[in-house]
């Protein structure tokens, strides 16, 4: 199945918000001329229309279903500092000695950007400050996270290496062999986030259309027709924020990364008794595994983590897994008990980042979060804005690529299947030669 055909009632989520107001529920039934047609209501979606507006463009946005259906509310609401899964130095390789800084310093500045949107548009994302820690489960990956410590401290950054100790201070357990804490990072609500940009969007004059997807373009000269099944939108420029949830709309688009669909748990409020034992001042934690593992506490108590991940239809995820995984790492969380659970789609793509494609003349897109979306889906967004604006091409944060189609795409559910596996074997097997290593150190220290 396409992530685009998930079921149309918008997901139920750890994640609270106040009603969306100002955006009315309305579905497109009439021709709409604009400077700019935008189709996707999430954070690229969203930004780029905002932006435009502000800039004294017209702008109309048509979301398929209902703002907050898709991944804009369906992530872990970790905001990094980073611009991708990268290393900094592999951005810089990967985009070059102009584009790859310009990634890195919009990474860097990703938290501040979101605080600095909802003070200014005057709506509340429940920071939770204290930075996100990456554990390296085994002494393997420490190199490399040492690695980005010090890069990130010669840039000024508040990032340090935490050895074993310092780790299990902080995280609540000596899982870990050490690990980074980034105190830049924060953790938010995305799902009111995207309500207050898109109330934000409203009162800059943006309309906003929801339950209106998109059922084709059609170039008209230096125009494009923009096609919904009860009415359309003529414009000279249109942004595609569509990301994973792209399915057919553009000829080839969805064969250019590996749709991922993540699972998110959340549980009732932790006893007080051991709620203070567990990642004790930081905002979320993740580690090195292969396989994803991520968690943060909620001020009220709850934990969320990661269920793990599909490639087909949304089924119940395995709790009785994803429980033991937690509990490896915080032992002392003998009482979990479930409240609920979401799942969402990412995006993996060739460079493990983003990409800005221009599909034809006045036709734009970013795809790629890769889990970094919620404030870089923001900065891809003003990027598209930018451009259809004016700005020059070479003014943005990235290049525009051609759209490579990933190999084997056919068959990318069975081999993602086998990958899973075999990424689930290697961590195991580099957790049993931690423990091993640790039995060594524990002889030659006695």
């Amino acid at each position: 199945m396409l992530p685009i055909e998930d079921k149309r009632e918008n997901p139920s989520t750890v994640y609270d918000a106040p009603h969306l107001k100002g955006v009315k529920v309305r579905s497109l039934s009439s021709l709409i001329v604009a400077d700019i047609a935008i189709v996707g209501g999430g954070f690229v979606g969203i930004s780029a229309a905002l932006k435009a507006a502000e800039s004294g463009r017209s702008v109309v946005l048509l979301e398929g279903h209902k703002i907050g259906w898709g991944s804009a509310a369906r992530n872990a609401g970790q905001v990094s500092a980073h611009s991708s899964k990268l290393e900094p130095d592999a951005v810089v390789r990967t985009y070059g000695e102009v584009y790859g800084p310009r990634m890195n310093a919009a990474g860097a500045s990703a938290p501040e950007l979101v605080l600095g949107l909802a003070d200014r548009y005057g709506f509340d994302v429940s920071p939770v400050r204290g930075g996100i820690v990456t554990g390296a489960h085994w002494r393997g990956t420490a190199d490399k996270l040492r690695n980005r410590a010090a890069f990130w401290q010669d840039a000024g950054a508040d990032v340090v290496w935490l050895d074993r100790a310092a780790l299990a201070d902080v995280v609540g357990s000596n899982f870990y062999y050490g690990g980074v804490l980034d105190r830049r990072a924060i953790a938010i609500n995305p799902l009111a986030f995207i309500y207050g940009l898109a109330a934000a969007a409203v009162r800059a004059g943006v309309q906003i259309f929801q339950e209106s997807p998109v059922v084709g373009f059609e170039q008209q000269g230096n125009e494009w027709l923009v096609r919904t099944a009860g009415g359309a939108v003529r414009a000279r420029k249109v942004i595609m924020g569509t990301n994973a949830y792209t399915g057919d709309l553009w000829p080839g688009l969805k064969e250019t990364f590996v749709p991922v669909r993540g699972y998110q748990i959340w549980t009732k409020p932790l006893p007080e008794a051991t709620r203070g034992t567990v990642m004790r001042g930081i905002s979320a934690m993740l580690d090195t595994r292969r396989l994803l593992t991520g968690m943060r506490l909620h001020p009220d108590g709850r934990l969320q983590f990661s269920g793990g991940i599909g490639f087909g239809a949304e089924r119940t995820p395995d709790f009785k897994a994803s429980f033991e995984r937690v509990r490896q790492i915080l032992p002392q969380l003998t009482e979990l008990e479930v409240e609920g659970w979401w799942s969402g789609w990412v995006t993996r793509g060739i460079a493990d980042g983003w990409r800005l494609h221009e599909l034809a003349p006045g036709l734009t897109t970013a795809i790629g979060c890769n889990g970094r979306g919620v404030a870089m889906g923001v900065v891809m967004g003003q990027a598209l804005a930018d451009y259809a604006c004016g700005i020059p091409a070479s003014d943005l944060v990235l290049p525009f690529s051609k759209p490579q189609r990933v190999s084997g795409m056919q068959v990318h559910r069975p081999v993602g299947a086998l990958v899973q596996r075999y990424f689930g074997w290697k961590d195991r097997r580099e957790l049993q030669q931690e423990q091993s290593f640790r039995r060594r150190d524990l002889r030659s220290a006695g």
